[in-house]
């Protein structure tokens, strides 16, 4: 197998964020060695003056204190990068305010200098968290021994793993394929969602042939509800997988999986495994299913998911009731908006 930084594999950036989301809301930053307040909401780092290149790893995140932090992947870290992250710094501070800490996720050869830019007009300093500095073998196989005896916690760690170290080419593609072999075991266990396991293999996209990554994909089986690569043929529209225009806002009697069980793009009834076009057809699958395709609503259209609004949906077991909050998605202005239609129907 020939492994490549992976460079030419453009990923969804809009997936990125929402995988990214999925496995840091409700969690702190202590993986990375800071102390937080709990993530209580994920976007995009946009800035109006700058244009987001697809598939880099370029979040912001807020924590239940209201501090902003901007996390940024960097492969191969080099001293021009620095320029460029503080001006995006400052463009960021601008539109979220000053309670904003920029923190660089720096893998493979990091420059040895300084970390900062210095002016006679000031420093800018972010928080370098350089991961080739951990050994990705020996914490793996130590992650892998407190799983077993039951005292391993940090989940989130298993995320930036893959960062880990300063092997290249085919060693680097080995280690990757370690830890996401890894994590299939502990997803098929249910020790971690398929969300933090999709999350994983964004951080990857880089440091493993973009062949590779796809028969992982395929290997896991969750090609059927996850959409990463724009290469296989699906339009922008078909956001998140799901088939023909069906997401978001088709007819009500099409969404929510109830057309034959086509629900998030499975294709002729095959949905998760269940025969014959019947899946997510039964009420609780389309309760379920109904609850995801809002909550799915809600961030792509509001760009964040306050927990709060997280928990009062995963309350709801009405059917109806949620698919008429997913209608009213669309005619809401804002969160606090929506959050007004919420609490009527509670």
């Amino acid at each position: 197998m020939e492994s490549r930084n992976g460079t030419d594999y453009a990923q969804n950036y809009d997936v990125i964020v929402k995988w990214l989301a999925d496995a840091l809301r409700g969690q702190t930053l202590d993986v990375l060695g800071l102390k937080t307040g709990r993530i209580e909401e994920v976007f995009g780092f946009e800035p109006a003056d700058i244009s987001v290149t697809s598939g880099r790893v370029d979040v912001m995140v807020r924590d239940e204190d209201g501090d902003l932090y901007h996390i940024e992947e960097q492969r191969n870290l080099r001293k021009s990068d620095m320029y460029r992250f503080a001006a995006y710094h400052f463009m960021g501070a601008r539109q979220w305010g000053a309670r904003i800490t920029d923190i660089v996720l720096a893998s493979g050869e990091v420059y040895a200098g300084e970390k900062s830019v210095i002016t006679s007009s000031g420093k800018y300093t972010p928080i370098v968290i350089d991961f080739s500095l951990r050994d990705a073998r020996k914490r793996l196989r130590e992650i892998r021994a407190a799983v077993e005896n039951g005292t391993f916690e940090n989940w989130l760690e298993l995320v930036f793993l893959p960062l880990y170290g300063k092997e290249t080419g085919t060693i680097r593609g080995d280690i990757v394929e370690q830890v996401i072999r890894f994590e299939t075991e502990l997803f098929h266990a249910e020790h971690i969602s398929s969300k933090l396991l999709a999350a994983t293999l964004v951080m990857s996209n880089k440091l493993i042939d973009k062949d590779r990554i796809q028969e992982l994909w395929e290997e896991i089986k969750m090609l059927d509800v996850l959409d990463v690569a724009r290469e296989k043929g699906i339009e922008e529209g078909r956001s998140i997988g799901v088939q023909e225009g069906k997401a978001l806002g088709v007819q009500e009697g099409k969404a929510l999986g109830v057309q034959e069980g086509k629900a998030l793009g499975v294709q002729e009834g095959k949905a998760l495994g269940v025969q014959e076009g019947k899946a997510l057809g039964i009420q609780e699958g389309k309760t379920e299913t109904a609850r995801e395709m809002l909550l799915d609503a809600l961030f792509e259209k509001f760009n964040a998911m306050p927990s709060r609004v997280t928990i009062r949906i995963s309350k709801i077991q009405n059917h109806e009731t949620l698919k008429y909050l997913f209608r009213q998605v669309f005619r809401c202005e804002n969160m606090t908006a929506f959050e007004e239609v919420l609490e009527q129907t509670e």
